[in-house]
Parts: C-alpha cells; sequence; structure tokens
C-alpha cells in the first residue's frame, strides 16, 4: 500500500456518510491505495475500504454516489 493524498475530500465525505449508516466508524486520519485500487482509510478506531472511483465520483459529482455504494463502504469498517 502507499500513502496518498489524492480524492481526500471525497475520501472524508464518503466516511462522514458511512459514518451516518454505522456510528461506530471513527474519524479519518490518513489513507493508503493498495493493488486492487481501493483506498485503504486508517481511522482513529480502525479502517474502511474506499473503492477509488467511487471517490472520484463524489468529487466530479457529489449525487452520482448511491446508498448502496455507500452501505457497501460502511459494511467494510474492520475496527481495532
Amino acid at each position: 500500500m502507499v500513502k496518498t493524498d489524492k480524492n481526500k475530500r471525497g475520501i472524508i465525505a464518503l466516511t462522514d456518510f458511512a459514518r451516518t449508516i454505522n456510528g461506530e466508524i471513527g474519524s479519518y486520519q490518513e489513507h493508503f491505495i493498495n493493488e486492487n485500487f481501493h483506498y485503504i482509510v486508517r481511522l482513529d478506531n480502525g479502517r474502511i475500504d474506499i473503492p477509488v472511483e467511487n471517490a472520484q465520483d463524489y468529487e466530479v459529482q457529489p449525487g452520482s454516489i448511491s446508498d448502496e455504494q455507500i452501505i457497501r463502504i460502511a459494511n467494510s469498517y474492520q475496527n481495532h
């Protein structure tokens, strides 16, 4: 995994949306890109997985992210 700041605005927003589905999701700390083109987001209490295209799409057109995509992100939560 490689640390990056790319699509940070979209990642933080999607993390916040995911927290509305799963209140256990903590605060954004940093994010990395993995070999599967997903952002692994380190939280203050665990991590979530956000597909790169979701973060890119959010930054271009926030309304293009579906509830199902947010639920998938929320369901990827893993605590420490």
